[in-house]
């Protein structure tokens, strides 16, 4: 049997401790259409973008995020932080994960040059699934595992 490091078991009991504590359910392995409903968020989003339509690809932020960033800084943040998103050609969707009413992704982002991972975060709201957050991995480039 194969032990984890001692900092690492440390460290994954307090990130396991630490969602106890907090009350929330753990993310599971999202059921096939919870994922397609957070996919399909992501890729209309990224469309937009592709479409160079800014105003569309607002639309599916949380309505916390719109609130915080009208549209002209939300675009200026994206186009200057997030470029793989700005310009992205294609992505690729690791395991989806939700409780419900939040949810996780890894989404690898495709532009002409560059590939970056992206860890989106989306809450549910009444109009669906919105996207709440989005952190983004050092890039690579395109065509490397």
């Amino acid at each position: 049997m194969r032990r984890l490091p001692l900092p690492r078991l440390w460290l994954a009991l307090s990130i396991f401790a630490a969602t106890l504590c907090a009350g929330e359910a753990p993310l599971r392995a999202s059921k096939p259409e919870v994922k397609k409903e957070i996919v399909t968020v992501i890729e209309a989003q990224l469309a937009a973008f592709r479409a160079g339509d800014a105003a569309r690809a607002h639309t599916f932020a949380a309505a916390e995020l719109r609130a915080q960033k009208p549209l002209a800084a939300f675009a200026a943040i994206v186009e200057q932080s997030y470029p793989e998103i700005w310009r992205s050609e294609r992505a690729e969707f690791g395991i989806v994960r939700d409780d419900g009413a939040r949810a996780t992704v890894t989404v690898q982002v495709f532009a002409k040059d560059n590939a970056a991972a992206y860890d989106y975060t989306l809450t549910r709201e009444t109009a669906g699934w919105r996207i709440i957050g989005v952190l983004r991995h050092p890039p690579r480039k395109a065509g490397k595992a």
